[in-house]
């Protein structure tokens, strides 16, 4: 952990990326707050209803309260404007995810040249999402 913060492997497993490794690491609560407050911005601006999600009442003592944010997240993200919904995606996808060379030292992605299929993109963002909401299982029984 680097200051604290929780960090994970993943290791794409699909097409041209298969193999290679990146390193997540959690935003600072601060960030993790602006980057969700932005979210949530956004989705009032485009008019989402929000209503039927009760923050407050989320099961936290199980999957279900993480589901429900990470369904929320993805709802959001595909219902904004494209151009800010990408611009939200890869702003915690540039924060978070570092690309790890065969024995090398983990650094920042370039994504245009690194990634070669879509699916990768929304995979190391689901991956984020998962580490950033992970602290709902804690006390899971």
């Amino acid at each position: 952990m680097s200051n604290g913060l929780k960090e994970t492997t993943f290791t794409a497993t699909n097409g041209r990326d298969a193999g290679k490794v990146f390193l997540i690491t959690e935003l600072p609560a601060i960030q993790a707050d602006e980057w969700a407050h932005e979210l949530l911005y956004e989705a009032s601006t485009a008019g989402m209803n929000l209503k039927d999600v009760d923050v407050l009442e989320l099961d936290t003592k199980s999957m279900k309260g993480m589901i429900e944010l990470g369904s929320m997240v993805a709802t959001i993200i595909g219902r904004i404007p494209a151009a800010r919904s990408r611009e939200l995606k890869f702003d915690l996808l540039n924060k978070c995810v570092q690309i790890v060379p065969t024995g090398g030292q983990p650094r920042m992605v370039i994504w245009n040249d690194e990634i070669k299929e879509a699916a990768t993109f929304t995979i190391l963002f689901g991956q984020v999402l998962k580490l950033h909401l992970d602290f709902l299982r804690q006390g899971e029984t």
